[in-house]
């Protein structure tokens, strides 16, 4: 009887342990899902911080291109204003008969007639106006470049310094700004009026098409202006190609003077 009792005590112990490895099985298959599902899950995390990596990475170029644009603009900001303090520190203030503020500069108190020309006629009743034209034509000036109206049909108060095409108030008051500029067949500008550094000015200028020679533009602004500011027109920041045309056939020009 003992040999069959044991046979049965084998079998039982034999299909438990089936049983157990079974359900341990069933246990580590859930698991290795479970891992699988969290690997998936890992794996699209891990691609989200990669695409934001990526696009951070483009963001910061971005970053950098306006950054050294804004540096550019700066340093010729700069480099205007310390040629107009070098300028100014030439001159000296002198007063007229009528107790007016004139900036007369020492180096041309003895000028040629020729000189005069250029630099144009002082005034002696305390007046400011200034009118200026650029002597050539100008091709593809580029972005943000101040524009030089290198002659003077007039310049009462000497205001304006032709070298540089910057108008320096003499005085503070009301004053009008006006240019015009000239431009080619398929030529099209986006020009600013400044005063220090700030826009009181815009002027889109265009000439389209094969068969158009040229056209122009013209543009006014009237700002109040402190004594010592600066005036200028350049080019803006972007929308610039083509040819600013100036000779005899007309002018591209600058000018201002104060009303109050």
């Amino acid at each position: 009887m003992a040999g069959p009792s044991l046979l049965v005590f084998v079998f039982l112990v034999t299909f438990e342990l089936g049983q157990t490895s079974v359900i341990g099985e069933t246990k580590n298959t859930a698991q290795i899902l479970k891992l699988s599902k969290m690997m998936v899950k890992l794996e699209s995390a891990v691609k989200d911080i990669q695409n934001d990596n990526q696009k951070l990475q483009n963001d910061n170029r971005q970053l950098k291109k306006v950054i050294a644009e804004l540096s550019n603009r700066l340093e010729n900001e700069i480099r205007i204003r310390e040629q107009l303090e070098k300028r100014v520190g030439r001159c000296e203030t002198c007063q007229n008969e009528d107790g007016n503020d004139v900036i007369v500069a020492q180096s041309s108190l003895n000028t040629t007639a020729k000189e005069k020309r250029i630099t144009g006629i002082r005034s002696s009743n305390g007046s400011i106006a200034f009118y200026a034209y650029m002597t050539t034509s100008l091709s593809s000036p580029g972005n943000i470049r101040t524009l030089i109206f290198d002659a003077i049909f007039t310049n009462e108060g000497s205001g304006y310094h032709h070298h540089m095409g910057v108008f320096i108030a003499p005085r503070t008051g009301l004053y009008v700004f006006t240019w015009t500029l000239r431009v080619s067949g398929i030529s099209y500008f986006n020009t600013q009026l400044l005063v220090n550094g700030l826009i009181y000015g815009w002027m889109y200028s265009s000439a389209n098409g094969y068969y158009v020679y040229a056209d122009s533009s013209s543009a006014t602004a009237i700002v109040r202006v402190a004594a010592g500011s600066s005036v200028y027109v350049r080019t803006g920041p972007t929308s610039n190609g083509g040819t600013i045309l100036s000779g005899q056939d007309g002018y591209s020009t600058f000018s201002g003077w104060i009303i109050d």
